[in-house]
């Protein structure tokens, strides 16, 4: 599952790289392209997750492994989350720019949260 969540990234930021300079049409596209990698990276997040709760571990072991998992999974959804913040922050203007980064840096923030809380 993580390595499906590493291509969206990798997808995403090739977007990124090979984006023009503030053409409207091109950013149009470079949103709509990284909006896609992030909804499959969250459908990807969610199924890591669902699996990571149903985990059981009955030892030490077991335990980092879960950690991992988690720690993995939530670190590269936050790299894409900032890869999409990135896209947005350049390719929208006005209100929607304000909505929707002030959802992306709520979002961040959180993920930095529960990385921090749990991963270190």
């Amino acid at each position: 599952m993580n390595m499906r969540i590493t291509m969206a990234l990798a997808a995403a930021l090739m977007v990124l790289t090979a984006m023009p300079a503030r053409a409207d049409e091109d950013c149009d596209t470079a949103v709509d392209n990284v909006d896609d990698a992030v909804q499959v990276a969250s459908k990807l997040l969610e199924a890591e997750m669902t699996e990571v709760t149903k985990m059981k571990p009955a030892n030490d072991s077991e335990r980092a492994e879960m950690k991992g998992k988690f720690c993995s999974a939530t670190g590269e959804f936050l790299g894409i989350s900032r890869a999409y913040r990135s896209v947005v922050a350049d390719c929208t203007r006005g209100a929607k720019r304000r909505n929707s980064l002030a959802e992306l840096d709520a979002s961040i923030k959180s993920l930095q949260k529960s990385i921090s809380d749990t991963c270190n």
